[in-house]
């Protein structure tokens, strides 16, 4: 699955823009996504839900959320001992 790695040109002061300029975050990944689910349980001889995708995207959601605060910290420590040079 793609986890659409953070990038630093995110502008996080608009949401929307991202959601535009992200095609991670758009109706048809997700609907490729619900068919790859859909697909996946019925292999498994499951019934596939609504609620069982959502609580899969959940913990998709989590883990890229883990990622991008990790990668955000790490940008903060480099970023902070810098800012005292420049003055």
């Amino acid at each position: 699955m793609d986890t659409n790695r953070f990038k630093a040109s995110h502008d996080f002061s608009n949401l929307q823009k991202n959601l535009n300029n992200n095609p991670g975050y758009s109706v048809e990944s997700y609907s490729q996504q619900v068919k790859d689910y859909i697909h996946d349980m019925k292999s498994r001889n499951q019934e596939a839900t609504k609620q069982g995708f959502m609580t899969q995207s959940q913990k998709s959601a989590k883990e890229v959320w883990t990622e991008i605060q990790e990668i955000a910290s790490e940008a903060w420590e480099k970023s902070k001992d810098h800012s005292d040079e420049k003055k």
